[in-house]
């Protein structure tokens, strides 16, 4: 079986464990147990209010239509995936053993054409195969599967959210995807 069939799997058990423990929870704003018409087990009558709101979220989006959702890097670091600007641990950090005149330098073109082994050991890393979409990625395609998606904006590149299911159609990539990635010369030509 492959890679990509096993990461399927994974996938849908955890799309079936949220929709069970997170959608199906609901309560109203005093705390109290959900009216017979959501469905779900009731919650303890005394949450706290931070379980309050987030199970109030879970309600709504239990049956609301035309979710849009927009994601960044604290999407995929669950994954193992680096920020940019984190001290120690951010993209930018791990990238000054490169010596680049600037952190933005590895993602510019014309530094890429003078220079591109920094750009090729980064593309290196993050290569989709390298990391599995997280829990947050599954609701994003557990949306999907419930017809409620309209849009996911993203503006990872890392592919995640293709990998764990959500349809490219519903797939906003703002600042594009290894799926699209080709060589620079010949132009197009595929990338492996």
């Amino acid at each position: 079986m492959s890679d990509a069939m096993d990461i399927r799997k994974v996938v849908d058990a955890v799309i079936a464990s949220a929709f069970r423990d997170v959608l199906s929870v609901a309560v109203s704003d005093d705390g109290s147990p959900p009216p017979p018409s959501v469905p779900g087990p009731a919650p303890p009558p005394a949450l706290p209010a931070k379980d309050r709101a987030i199970c109030r979220v879970a309600s709504e989006l239990a049956c609301a239509k035309n979710v849009i959702v927009m994601v960044g890097a604290g999407m995929s670091t669950a994954a193992g995936i680096p920020d940019f600007r984190s001290p120690g641990t951010g993209l930018y950090y791990q990238l000054e053993k490169h010596d680049l005149p600037n952190p933005q330098a590895i993602f510019s073109i014309d530094y890429f054409k003078e220079r591109p082994e920094p750009f090729h050991l980064l593309a290196r890393e993050m290569w989709p195969g390298n990391f599995s979409p997280t829990h947050a990625h599954a609701f994003l395609r557990l949306l999907a599967d419930r017809n409620q998606l309209l849009r996911v904006y993203t503006q990872n590149i890392d592919g995640l959210e293709r990998l764990a299911g959500v349809p490219p159609e519903r797939l906003v990539e703002c600042h594009g995807t290894f799926a699209s990635a080709h060589a620079v010369d010949p132009p197009h030509a595929e990338v492996d």
